[in-house]
């Protein structure tokens, strides 16, 4: 959304919390220039979520319940980047704590991740709406 307030470094501390069915299977916290690497089961869908004092929480949700190949079972990895952006306030923005911003499902065939540009543009255009109408 490229907002003067959004950060393009990486932040150390975000909390990155995985959930699936409404269980929580475990967290981290970033460290160095905010990487981290943390390995989930195969066969699940999961709910990520970005947590950081001063940023707007984000959640996705990504789907790797789909493998049909025990080779995909040796590993899938996922390079996922999350800007945040300060939290100024903005009582509109709330359902983000809740709603996901983007959804990713693996896809067999292609044996990649691919997001769901439509619920993201949709997504984007609630935020924009929220902060136009707070003057931003």
């Amino acid at each position: 959304m490229n907002l003067k307030d959004s950060t393009e470094k990486p932040l150390d501390g975000v909390k990155i919390e995985f959930w699936s069915n409404a269980e929580l299977l475990g967290e981290f916290t970033t460290v160095k220039k905010g990487g981290y690497t943390y390995n989930l089961p195969f066969r699940k869908s999961y709910t990520v979520k970005f947590i950081a004092d001063q940023y707007v929480t984000k959640i996705i949700e990504v789907g790797i319940d789909k493998f049909y190949d025990e080779a995909d079972k040796r590993g899938l990895k996922m390079q996922i980047d999350v800007a945040l952006f300060k939290d100024s306030g903005f009582m509109g923005l709330d359902f983000m704590r809740e709603v996901p911003v983007a959804k990713a499902e693996y896809i067999p065939r292609k044996k990649t991740l691919v997001w769901d540009d439509k619920y993201r543009k949709n997504i984007q255009a609630r935020m924009v709406s929220v902060l136009k109408a707070y003057g931003y």
